[in-house]
Formats: structure tokens, sequence, C-alpha cells
């Protein structure tokens, strides 16, 4: 018998959506602040920095980092003559982040950035409505998929995913879709 045709897995799966379709929705989570977007034309992969909380982007028009502080882009390269590996997702900085390299997230699926930070708080992605999805926000010791555990997990994005991830001090988090980064600010 094939248990994805059965009812117990129909039941499982009607359950399931309906538990996280009881999450509700926040422009922010509790103790963080949605700080803004920017449109990024030809977006393909974003990082952070290890040592600050700049982030890197490339689109395939060249690279920019944003200052994520001070919510603004502070350097641009438009040129394509940089190390890229897509396979390893790591690509090297420049100007204000020269001789580092920055580890990525990739809206061709992939990422090797954090999803959760150092104060147990995690990004969860969920498709109840494949293909749209959605990163629900979990506190530390919640899991959206338990029930009387999820009580102050919030769904912060729905849309057409490309990536996401934590700075590594875990003071920020980016979201990237179609219509460009979004990210939010640890009071």
């Amino acid at each position: 018998m094939d248990y994805f045709k059965s009812k117990a897995f129909e039941k499982h799966r009607k359950n399931t959506y309906s538990l996280l379709e009881q999450i509700p929705y926040a422009n922010s989570p509790v103790g963080w602040t949605f700080k803004g977007n920017f449109s990024i034309g030809g977006f393909e992969y974003f990082g952070f920095d290890e040592s600050s909380d700049l982030l890197l982007v490339v689109s395939s028009n060249g690279r920019g980092i944003i200052d994520l502080a001070k919510a603004e882009k502070i350097a641009r390269d438009d040129t394509d003559d940089f190390d890229l590996d897509e396979t390893l997702l790591i690509c090297e900085g420049f100007d204000v982040l020269k001789d580092k390299s920055i580890k990525l997230a990739s809206k061709y699926g992939g990422s090797i950035l954090p999803i959760r930070n150092k104060f147990g708080e995690c990004l969860r992605r969920v498709s109840p409505l494949f293909p749209c999805e959605d990163i629900i926000y979990e506190p530390a010791l919640e899991d959206c998929f338990v029930e009387g555990q999820n009580i102050s997990c919030v769904r912060i994005y729905r849309g057409f995913l490309y990536c996401y991830g934590f700075s590594y001090s875990g003071n920020y988090f980016v979201i990237a879709d179609d219509g460009g980064i979004l990210f939010w600010e640890r009071h």
C-alpha cells in the first residue's frame, strides 16, 4: 500500500496544513524591526560578511555591498571580473570586503547561510500553499510544527521565495524574492 495515497497520510497532511495556517502573520517578530527593502535588478545571490553586518549582493549586473545597520548601499562593482564559485556558493569580496570570501545563498537553490542564530531563533521555510512559500520565525525552543510549542511563532513572509538567512552576528536576517531584498534588525 502506498502511504502517500492512504487516509492516514491525508489526515496528517490536512492537520499539518491547518496547524501552519493558524500561525499569525506579523510584519516583525517580537524583538525585531522590519527595516525595509532594496530592489535588486537581476538578483542571483547574497551573503553576509562573517565579521560585520555587511551584505554582499551578486546580480547579473555585478556586485554591491549594503550596510544593513545604516540601511544603505555603500559600494558597487559593475564588472563581471570576480571569482564566484557557484558550486560551493562562495564569492570574493571587494571594496571594504576585499580579500574576504563570502558564503552565499542562491536564488537557484542552495545556501550556506545560518537559518538559526546564536539566540536560538530560527527561520523555517514551509510550503503549505506550494509553489508559494512562507518563512515562519520561530523563537528559541519553539517549533511551528508542534502544537503548543508554536505559541509565539509568526509568519513573516509569504510569496515566491528565492533565499534567506541570518547574519553571523544574529542581529539581522534577510529574505530575497523577485521583488528584491527584505531585511529585519534585532532590537
